[in-house]
């Protein structure tokens, strides 16, 4: 045994104690108490540290998060492709067809504006076929406008539809609930801009030298009847009907020249193909609206503000709250809203 082989002899230093090994070789043990210097021990080095266990099982997937927040003061940088949606409101991209940066307001993706006509407040178009045919263009969406073309103090935002019938239409009015009146006597800047609820305007006082009015439906622009002031001018039928549009009360059943209309009926062609057609006994009035005779063809306008129709020759319809009140070459349809513009 190993204790035959000690000659353990006790130290002086309390808790150490010398001893000889069974090779004869002198040794040093220390025990905790020992005095500093005590038979001149030395701690030993520190052994190596031990392999890392092994990984434990992979944990069970979390329940999906809350749906995100728009951001709200930071821009991001998005792929071409992804949709506006109010989860990527705020984000930035570039529209290779339109070949211009747009930002995302929650639904729409909006040019982002420069320095060029239209896009600043201080450098506006006259209306939206000025900015088109001044080469500044940047897909439909909100323009600076300045109709009386004196000081910018006084520009304002509106939509333009760039694409339509060769673009350049300037937005006037919205309509969207089947009672509202969209047509008053009098130029709202709000209804300029506003696309999906209802506002009510007239053309602006100083874009008296237009040409074209257009009543389309927000998202189906292949859907539209047209209006041309000139054409069969001048004639008092049609100049009572401008006035209308522009700035004058009026209660009055006219026969109107001058529509031509876009439909799937017409398989998306000019109906008439040439020239120009007459909505007989069109009632316009400030006090309900534009609508051919109530008991008409159903072919051509009926945004009247009671839906009051003693007919149904619709070539669609998606609810009978629609007819009569908002439709537009035969098709009505209670949450499209209308648009009426100007070029």
């Amino acid at each position: 045994m190993l204790l035959e082989h000690l000659n353990s002899k006790i130290d002086q230093c309390k808790g150490c104690f010398n001893y000889v090994s069974a090779n004869g070789t002198q040794q040093n043990q220390c025990g905790k108490t020992s005095l500093k210097g005590c038979c001149n021990c030395r701690d030993g080095r520190d052994g190596r540290d031990g392999r890392d266990g092994r990984n434990g099982a992979k944990g069970l997937k979390g329940e999906p998060g809350s749906s995100a927040k728009p951001p709200h003061g930071a821009i991001k940088f998005s792929d071409t492709a992804e949709k506006c949606t109010l989860s990527t409101a705020g984000t930035v991209r570039y529209s290779t067809s339109q070949n211009a940066l747009q930002l995302c307001d929650g639904s729409t993706w909006l040019p982002v504006m420069t320095s060029g006509k239209g896009h600043v407040a201080n450098n506006p178009g006259r209306q939206c076929l000025d900015i088109l045919n001044a080469g500044q263009s940047r897909g439909n969406g909100l323009y600076w406008i300045d109709p009386n073309g004196g000081s910018t103090d006084d520009s304002f935002q509106a939509f333009c539809d760039m694409d339509t019938e060769r673009g350049g239409w300037t937005l006037v009015a919205t309509k969207v609930s089947p009672s509202f009146l969209f047509i008053k006597t009098g130029f709202s800047t709000w209804a300029a801009k506003t696309k999906y609820a209802d506002a009510a305007s007239q053309i602006h006082p100083d874009m008296g030298d237009w040409e074209e009015v257009m009543f389309r439906f927000s998202d189906v622009s292949s859907i539209r009847v047209l209006y041309n002031r000139k054409a069969g001018a001048p004639q008092n039928n049609k100049e009572q009907f401008d006035k209308f549009l522009m700035r004058k009360s009026a209660s009055l059943l006219k026969s109107v020249f001058g529509f031509y209309k876009y439909s799937p009926a017409d398989h998306n062609k000019r109906s008439p193909a040439v020239g120009f057609a007459t909505i007989s006994t069109l009632h316009f009035y400030s006090s309900h609206g534009i609508s051919e005779a109530h008991a008409g063809t159903d072919k051509w306008l009926d945004i009247w503000n009671t839906g009051r129709d003693g007919s149904n020759n619709y070539v669609t319809s998606d609810d009978s709250k629609a007819r009569g009140s908002k439709c537009i070459a035969g098709y009505c349809y209670l949450n499209k809203p209308i648009w009426v513009m100007v070029r």
